[in-house]
């Protein structure tokens, strides 16, 4: 019945929406004569004649992942920069017994949202949040919740997924794989749909020196992924051996990710857009907010507060980052030019080759702007980070330049009469060194053809709204609002 009746509604109610995207479409195309394969197929005439607000005029996007750290900076772009934007449709997971409505307050009371609601507070009630669970079957969507998606939506970016590098094999693979199937068929479903919009990373395929915008072969056949994991379960070593050269089963799920995208999409016009560090906000509403600790974050911080003063790599490591509000602005733009074949395309959004810094020189840039503001109260005294990539030489440094003065501090604290925490706190981070040493320490070439012509083509006034060129970026004058923003947002507390 509620098939039958979702056909008589969609043939009544979404006729007059594609005959205005046919005309569009059809006059944009019509003076461009030429033949164009993929994605240089720019849109020639209407890309420069539509701006990305107007895209999303009336339109309705689905949103996965919204309650974590880049979701909520999508979430924000959209509502501040697309005024007329119809209806945002957030996945919002039950958690611990909380309700959605609950859960999305908690969302919205976080300070990126404070300018919104001072300046356009009625925008928040564009919000609809869908309840519902990526890890669960057919998404845990009730079936009304389905039917308003499949009715009214016109973009989807799925950016859910555990990004912990510490989750077992077989919950990165139920969260972050079949969580991805599960987005890509209700999005088949989807009547109006005219862009699937995926979040990977820019390591995905981080065992090729050189990482270009094309969706390389995956890394095991995904029947073989299953079979190891029911026999090996979370044997880390054979779990290293196994995955194909990455770095370990985030990126390795990923790559899987993009693979079952590509195969799968069907009809669906797919992008998928390729994050490299994800570090604090740049440009958007709140320069420098942050609310998670992930590689730069953590790590640079912990410099500051001389808990690391030793990583794997050696000086021109490139440390990737890329502004997390550049990430959101890229996708938006990418959703709104969209994609003219049937092929899906991909986006690389890094700092690499067009503008890039090095870990050493990003945490002596975050060291020396933590230093003006004078010594971090109950830390240790913070030195220049030294960096190479012997284990010998590493374990050396940690032992004499973390290890002996954590574990004196400590001493000091006891005979106080308090309580230690250097030692704790050495292992934490000596932790978050290790894990991270791949990137730290590995050298790679990454290409942004595509996303710079796609750059090009956004009007003056849209490279204002919805900046994204890693080429802007002043990273000494970037790593101030990085200090800050971790200062205000992620210590505030301590």
């Amino acid at each position: 019945m509620f098939k039958m009746l979702r056909c008589v509604m969609s043939t009544r109610e979404a006729t007059n929406k594609k005959l205005i995207r046919q005309t569009i479409s059809v006059c944009a195309f019509s003076t461009n004569n030429r033949l164009l394969s993929g994605y240089d197929q720019e849109n020639a005439s209407e890309s420069r004649r539509q701006s990305v607000a107007e895209y999303y005029a009336g339109k309705s996007v689905f949103i996965t992942g919204g309650t974590g750290f880049l979701g909520k900076v999508l979430l924000e772009r959209l509502l501040s920069t697309c005024g007329s934007i119809d209806k945002i449709y957030l996945l919002v997971r039950e958690k611990k017994g909380q309700p959605i409505q609950v859960r999305l307050k908690q969302l919205l009371d976080v300070p990126l949202f404070d300018n919104l609601k001072r300046v356009k507070p009625s925008s928040l009630s564009k919000i609809v949040p869908i309840r519902g669970d990526i890890a669960k079957n057919k998404l845990e969507i009730s079936g009304e919740d389905e039917g308003k998606l499949i009715e009214d939506v016109n973009v989807v970016f799925h950016s859910a997924a555990t990004v912990k590098f510490t989750d077992d094999f077989r919950t990165m693979m139920t969260v972050n794989f079949e969580g991805t199937a599960k987005v890509l068929e209700l999005s088949k479903q989807i009547i109006n749909l005219d862009t699937f919009v995926y979040i990977s990373t820019a390591f995905s395929n981080c065992n090729k020196p050189v990482i270009d915008e094309v969706i390389y072969p995956p890394p095991k056949p995904i029947g073989e992924v299953y079979k190891f994991i029911e026999k090996y379960g979370d044997n880390q070593e054979k779990i290293n051996k196994f995955l194909d050269g990455l770095p370990n089963t985030y990126t390795f799920s990923k790559a899987l990710c993009e693979n079952l995208v590509k195969e799968k999409h069907g009809d669906l016009k797919t992008i998928i857009v390729r994050p490299s560090i994800v570090s604090p906000a740049l440009q958007s509403s709140l320069p420098g907010w942050c609310d998670s600790w992930v590689a730069a974050t953590a790590t640079f911080s912990d410099v500051a507060r001389g808990l690391t003063r030793v990583i794997y790599g050696s000086s021109d490591v490139t440390c990737n980052m890329i502004p997390v509000d550049y990430v959101c602005n890229l996708a938006i733009v990418a959703a709104a030019r969209g994609n003219p074949s049937n092929e899906t395309i991909v986006y690389n959004s890094c700092s690499y080759p067009t503008n890039s810094i090095s870990w050493k020189h990003g945490a002596d840039l975050y060291l020396e702007e933590s230093l003006k503001h004078g010594r971090v109260p109950g830390s240790l005294r913070p030195r220049k980070v030294a960096v190479s990539t012997s284990p010998l030489v590493v374990s050396y440094l940690t032992f004499t330049r973390q290890t002996v003065p954590a574990f004196l501090a400590d001493l000091w604290l006891r005979v106080r009469g308090q309580k230690p925490r250097h030692m704790q706190m050495q292992q934490r981070s000596v932790l978050l060194r290790d894990l991270l040493r791949d990137f730290t320490s590995t050298k790679l070439s990454f290409k942004m053809d595509r996303s710079q012509r796609l750059i090009a083509t956004m009007s003056e006034e849209d490279k204002i709204l919805f900046p994204c060129d890693p080429k802007t970026v002043n990273w000494k004058e970037y790593i101030k609002d990085f200090y800050n923003g971790v200062q205000k947002f992620m210590l505030r507390d301590k």
